[in-house]
């Protein structure tokens, strides 16, 4: 690689990535990979083990602008994590013929050829941790399926559901064990049986069933990895049950690090072997969501009732249908928002996004605010329109801050700015009455600064002004 180059040949990534896996398993770090593997699944394999060397805490990596497109901000001075992207390129190829292994022949002799998409080498950019990151709070399905994990009743019908699932590629049965033994798998006839004196609950029954899965999938009689050692099976099996446990909140015992170690003697053996237990993993986690489907589309049905209550607040209190409203940008509406937890003043105009079909709120500061912010729940406030289909507002149409909030006493004996008429709070809550005066002349500060702001922009934008 050039010095100063960010591109990587495939030579180099591997380098790099071997040398990195051997760190790793030779510190006995390993439960560390296993981690990142349990939180950022959406990674490769290759990408993993780099933000384990960086950043073994991670637990969501996305790049400034999708984050900024969630409606959170990369946070100063942070310093980013780097993985690999490839480097794509369309070249012609010519086409092989499956029997001779010769180019294909057209009807004038010419060899057949088109263009194909193939990677010419990778390069390093540079993405960030969710801690890294502050703003919108991102409401998490593997959150709220950690939660229905604690459910007993739930718990027990995923695990019935999970075993009838096995049940159409492999046989599986519950029957009596060895004491000590939770469950086990025979590669001699792929079949599973798990243990229905040794397992105290369902939960217990399903972490095993997990394991057992795991080796099935890997160590089946089709399995290229049937013969392997048993510790080498062990290791693999232990370490997608600990993905998918940790993925899903789930209690996890501690990795047995015995056979581990010993592939870092052979990084083509680790390596594979880690890509198949990834592979693994994200298969059966998504099988483990599709059975739970039904909770996680009542999770977003709850999710997406935010918006469409914001949708109705632009609607009925300021007369802006969101549904009418041309989605190219052309047609501009801007509003003077409040912070609820700094007390800032800022303008935001409707943005639509493509990506997730929705209607937003970009800033005066090009930050992200999701629609659904503008709940009752959420973490701002309108206080005026400012632009309507691209037209500025009447200054005597626009309402003081003074004349639409109040501040009330709370049944806590707290104190905290509220809506005029209301009990819907729009800051946070002060002990004394003296507190939460200073911070309602802060806000009333802010939005005069704000407007003074926001008139000197228009003006110098107006075209008769030089």
């Amino acid at each position: 690689m050039a010095a100063g180059s960010n591109f990587l040949t495939l030579d180099d990534v591997n380098k790099q990535l071997d040398k990195g896996l051997e760190n790793i398993l030779k510190s006995e770090r390993f439960k560390e990979l296993l981690d990142v593997m349990s939180k950022v699944n959406n990674y490769s394999i290759n990408n993993s083990i780099l933000i384990a060397m960086q950043k073994p805490d991670a637990t969501m990596v996305q790049g400034f602008n999708a984050w900024k497109d969630m409606g959170r901000y990369v946070q100063k001075g942070e310093k980013a994590l780097k993985v690999l992207a490839p480097l794509i390129k369309k070249v012609k190829m010519e086409h092989i013929d499956p029997k001779t292994q010769k180019p294909k022949i057209d009807e004038k002799g010419n060899i057949v050829t088109s263009e194909q998409k193939v990677i010419t080498g990778f390069k390093m950019v540079p993405v960030y941790d969710v801690s890294q990151t502050d703003g919108k709070e991102i409401p998490s399905v593997r959150d709220f399926i950690n939660r229905e994990m604690s459910n007993d009743e739930h718990i027990k019908r995923l695990y019935n559901d999970f075993f009838d699932h096995i049940k159409q590629s492999y046989p599986i049965r519950e029957d009596v064990t060895d004491k000590g033994v939770g469950g086990y798998f025979r590669p001699s006839t792929n079949e599973i049986v798990i243990s229905n004196t040794e397992n105290n609950n369902d939960s217990m029954k399903f972490r095993v069933l997990i394991h057992e899965y795991a080796h099935a999938k890997l160590h089946n009689l089709e399995s290229d990895m049937k013969d392997l050692p048993r510790g080498h099976k062990e290791a693999q099996a232990e370490s997608v049950a600990y993905i998918v446990s940790k993925y899903y909140g789930l209690d996890t015992d501690d990795i047995s690090l015995g056979y581990i170690a010993t592939w870092s003697q052979d990084i083509n053996v680790a390596r594979s072997a880690i890509g198949e237990v990834q592979k693994v993993a994200n298969e059966m986690i998504l099988t483990i969501d599709e059975l739970q489907r039904d909770k996680i589309q009542e999770f977003y049905i709850d999710n997406n009732k935010e918006y469409k209550q914001s949708v109705e607040l632009l609607k009925n209190q300021f007369n802006i249908n969101v549904e009418s409203i041309d989605k190219t940008g052309k047609e501009i509406n801007q509003f003077e928002l409040l912070n609820k937890d700094n007390g800032m003043v800022v303008s935001a105009k409707l943005d639509y996004s493509e990506k997730t079909e929705k209607f937003q709120l970009r800033t005066d500061k090009n930050w992200i605010i999701p629609l659904s912010e503008l709940n009752q729940s959420g973490n701002y406030h309108i206080l005026n329109k400012e632009i309507v289909n691209g037209i500025m507002v009447e200054k005597t149409e626009q309402k003081k801050l003074q004349d639409t909030l109040d501040i009330a006493k709370n049944d806590n004996d707290k104190y905290s700015v509220v809506i005029t008429g209301s009990t819907q709070s729009v800051s946070k809550e002060f002990t004394t009455k003296e507190d939460v005066d200073k911070h309602f002349l802060k806000l009333a500060l802010s939005q005069s600064l704000h407007e003074q702001s926001f008139l000197k922009g228009q003006l110098k934008n107006e075209p008769n002004n030089t």
